[in-house]
């Protein structure tokens, strides 16, 4: 069911401050409401399942989750955010997959926590109001096998009966989980929603590399040394005249590394140090990880603490960090870039959405040099096709590199997660490979590999190019 319906559930009232009447006979609206919350406080516990209300107050995803209600309120006439995603399911309008998800799990998060905060109210509010002993005691045994010792302690509390508005904010709740059904393990909510089709907002990161790459191979036909990296670092990085020097330089180090964007924001950073060994330029890149686990929290994580990436210079923006990076203190530098601390209302902001905001900032630049760089292309270029071309590079290596090592110098602990970033196919007959340069991956824990045979064995040593 894809129709946002609670009439139901609404009971009659005098006027609009009237105060709703909990025994209005037993086929009341209000009694089909206490066995459908019932249902529906089940449903918020399995919600929880994974990660607690505090979890995600403690990781800034609440606050996302917030921010994706308030921007469906803003599409609907009423301001309903649950109305407004059933539209858009209903329509098939989501610009993807992905989009659809984003939004269920918010909105299944805040019906789950209203249910949960009101719904005990409410029950006690009902079980208050029943003059009848016995079906009073018929109230209490329904309610038995759906609540816990919390919820028990909650209805015992001395609270003041719920307003008409808490009742509303209950009613649209339990109306809305009872027809979109959290899945907290994210097992089928990707699966298309009726009418959605396949286009999405923008092209992926994939299909950008898959373009530039067939840019290059035609401009080789006729300048065999062509190679769209080189392109786009001297003909729109370095000219530009709005780039200062270390933001010059935290673009190379996307090229070189490919590491993620939200690891520049201030509270992480990529230490760089330049060092001139046996008459050759290397650099070495230690990465803090930005999905790397919290020790105060039993989530594991989905990347490495840090990482290490150590090459020798040999590309055009390789050549420049070296010389930037020699002229500091010490040779070395760690690279940040600002992130706002407070939003406008002087609210604090989590760490991930302050990294979000960096992230934002480095895509914009990155499409806007891509646009100088090729203006005919399709394709929207950002940080994440430099990380993508880089695992495609290193995969294309012949071997030279294990996955365990590929996985350590892109930030993953699984084998498995490279499979997304690019392929071998993606580099194949293409010069101008960052790998070639590459003399060191490590990272701060062992990666697992779930198969095995492939390539050399983890622990074995680094590959260098020059040995």
């Amino acid at each position: 069911m894809t129709r946002y319906d609670r009439n139901h559930f609404t009971p009659p009232t005098g006027g609009p401050d009237a105060k709703p009447n909990p025994t209005e006979g037993l086929n009341s609206p209000m009694l089909e409401l206490f066995h459908a919350s019932l249902a529906a406080h089940d449903l918020a516990l399995h919600c929880n399942r994974r990660f607690s209300l505090a979890d995600l107050y403690e990781s800034g995803t609440w606050q996302k989750y917030e921010q994706r209600a308030a921007a469906l309120a803003r599409k609907h006439p009423k301001r309903d955010p649950f109305a407004a995603y059933l539209a858009n399911d209903a329509h098939g309008s989501w610009t993807g997959a992905n989009s659809r998800q984003s939004y269920r799990s918010a909105l299944t998060r805040l019906a789950a926590r209203d249910v949960l905060d009101l719904a005990p109210g409410f029950w006690r509010q009902l079980i208050n109001a029943t003059r009848d002993a016995q079906i009073r005691r018929q109230r209490i045994r329904d309610l038995e096998p759906h609540v816990d010792a919390e919820t028990r302690r909650r209805m015992r509390a001395p609270e003041e009966a719920l307003s008409p508005e808490c009742l509303r904010r209950l009613e649209c709740a339990v109306a809305f989980i009872m027809q979109v059904r959290p899945d907290p393990d994210h097992t089928a909510v990707r699966h298309p929603s009726p009418g959605e089709g396949a286009s999405r907002a923008d092209a992926s990161k994939t299909d950008a590399l898959y373009a530039l790459n067939r840019h290059q191979r035609r401009w080789a036909k006729t300048f065999p040394t062509y190679n769209w990296r080189d392109r786009f670092w001297v003909a729109a990085v370095l000219p530009d005249p709005h780039l200062d020097d270390h933001r010059r330089a935290c673009v190379a180090t996307l090229m070189l590394t490919g590491c993620r964007p939200s690891e520049l924001c201030d509270d992480l950073g990529v230490t760089v140090a330049a060092k001139a060994c046996e008459g050759r330029n290397h650099l070495a890149f230690k990465i803090a990880g930005a999905k790397r686990a919290d020790s105060a929290r039993s989530n594991p994580g989905k990347g490495q603490e840090w990482r290490i990436i150590k090459l020798r210079c040999q590309t055009p923006e390789a050549l420049w960090l070296f010389d930037y990076v020699s002229a500091q203190p010490d040779q070395r530098i760690t690279l940040r870039l600002d992130a706002p601390a407070h939003d406008q209302k002087a609210l604090p902001l989590m760490p991930t959405e302050r990294r979000r905001r960096v992230a934002g900032r480095l895509n914009k630049l990155v499409a806007r040099l891509g646009k100088i760089a090729f203006p005919r292309l399709r394709h929207t270029l950002s940080p994440y096709v430099f990380r993508h071309a880089l695992s495609s590079d290193l995969r294309m290596s012949g071997g030279a590199w294990s996955k365990s090592e590929i996985a350590a110098g892109l930030g993953h602990q699984s084998t498995r997660t490279q499979s997304h970033y690019g392929s071998p196919n993606t580099s194949r007959g293409v010069t101008g490979s960052r790998a070639a340069q590459i003399v060191q991956l490590s990272a701060s824990t062992p990666v697992r590999a779930p198969e095995r045979g492939w390539g050399r064995q983890p622990g074995s040593n680094a590959h260098d190019p020059g040995s």
